[in-house]
């Protein structure tokens, strides 16, 4: 019988890494592409690899292959992945190897809302309390994993995205963080509880689990990281005072990672109280990335904030939430709009968009936002970001907030969210676009 041939689907970051991890043992692959450059060919071909670039797709193509490794953005129900399965060619990822073969101890990451932010303050923690360790952020944050194959690494702390999860087969890695779960992603995985079950993998495959209620799905080591207690008499940390509860939660759940490792992984058991008491220390290299509730200043006594990573219903919200505990006096206003990506509009909360003066909304679904929020907001369908923030800059007034949360993708007018986000400053005379 002919050898199989492992086929990768997508020449992404994701599939590069995969390129130059498999060229150490095999010499032939198939590769799928919708677009790709010609270097790209090129540099795959000078590691010695001889490329079958975009073969026929039918029975035939899938008999002559090992094993399928999609990149993250490929749909579940993809004509391969459809062949693949019905033909039992096992389905991988990136993520899976990482997990197999790196020697690490392993932090998965995952949830609707705020996983960056709590990569990275996990990240910060760890460093502080334990400085002789090496210790790495990888994964969906920017970093594909088989990047850092060969590292010498302590401790990986790793993003994971419901896409990436749903690759993902029974993979044992040591603690699985599941921040929340609220409705995102439909328009791929079809129904909330289809979502659900796939974030929740995180839990199941790992050996200790960290998550926001008091469900031990799986009956193990478990953390309920919503009863960690953080008394603002004891933590003058002032930016704190600032921060959303969303980033109180994620600080909450990134204190509980570090003392469940402590208790489990190593010889030093760090106690809450210890940790949150050196949270100024512990902290004090952590800023927050980029469109994520970013309080980007005041313009003619307007307070602008950038919150561009909303984008979904619950992100939205909490930002909302958020900016009515802050300000003290002046009104709300909301500019958001895009793809809804087959979100549920019934869920929104309308006691919290009460809240809120006037929303103008624009992009793809803007019509279908306006005729749910208009029961509790006055709503202005606009063209674009740039109208809506000439329309509001000319309302608001000093001590007044102006708030960009889409709730929406931004693939229908913008490359991605941080060139929304970057738009957004620019026009109110913050950064460059």
């Amino acid at each position: 019988m002919q050898d199989k041939k492992p086929l990768i689907i997508g020449l992404g970051l994701t599939g590069k890494s995969l390129v130059n991890f498999l060229s150490k043992s095999h010499d032939e692959l198939f590769v799928v592409s919708e677009s790709f450059k010609p270097h790209e060919i090129e540099d795959i071909e000078k590691l010695g690899m001889k490329l079958h670039l975009n073969p026929t797709i039918d029975e035939v193509l899938i008999d002559k292959v090992s094993v399928i490794y999609p990149s993250p953005g490929v749909p579940y129900d993809h004509k391969i992945m459809k062949f693949a399965r019905e033909r039992g060619v096992p389905i991988s990822s990136d993520i899976e190897l990482f997990l197999s073969l790196h020697k690490s101890k392993k932090i998965l990451v995952t949830g609707t809302n705020g996983k960056t932010s709590s990569c990275l303050m996990i990240y910060s923690l760890f460093q502080y309390f334990y400085p002789n360790k090496r210790i790495k952020v990888l994964g969906n944050i920017g970093t594909p994993v088989l990047s850092h194959l060969n590292e010498e690494i302590d401790v990986a702390i790793v993003e994971i995205s419901s896409f990436q999860l749903e690759l993902l087969n029974k993979t044992e890695f040591d603690i699985g963080v599941l921040l929340n779960i609220e409705e995102d992603h439909l328009d791929r995985h079809g129904t909330k509880e289809r979502y659900t079950q796939i974030k929740k993998k995180v839990l199941e495959y790992s050996s200790f689990n960290i998550s926001f209620n008091n469900e031990n799905l799986f009956n193990k080591d478990f953390i309920n990281f919503n009863k960690v207690k953080i008394n603002p008499k004891t933590v003058t940390f002032p930016e704190l005072k600032f921060w959303p509860k969303h980033d109180i939660k994620n600080l909450k759940a990134s204190i509980s990672c570090l003392s469940f490792f402590s208790e489990h992984f190593t010889d030093t058991l760090i106690q809450v109280p210890k940790i949150i008491k050196k949270l100024e220390k512990a902290l004090i290299n952590f800023s927050k990335p980029e469109h994520r509730f970013e309080n980007i200043g005041i313009v003619n006594g307007i307070n602008y904030i950038n919150d561009s990573k909303a984008t979904n219903l619950h992100s939205m919200q909490n930002a909302i939430h958020s900016v009515s505990e802050i300000k003290k006096d002046g009104d709300l206003f909301l500019i958001c709009g895009g793809d809804l990506k087959g979100q549920n509009l019934s869920l929104m909360d309308g006691e919290i968009m009460k809240s809120v003066s006037e929303v103008f909304i624009f992009g793809k679904d803007k019509h279908l936002i306006a005729s749910q929020m208009k029961s509790y907001v006055p709503c202005t369908c606009i063209e674009d970001l740039d109208e809506a923030v000439l329309k509001v800059s000319k309302k608001a007034k000093k001590d007044d907030f102006v708030l960009l949360s889409p709730a929406c993708s931004s693939t229908d007018m913008f490359k991605n969210y941080e060139e929304r986000g970057d738009r957004f400053k620019k026009l109110v005379s913050f950064g460059n676009a």
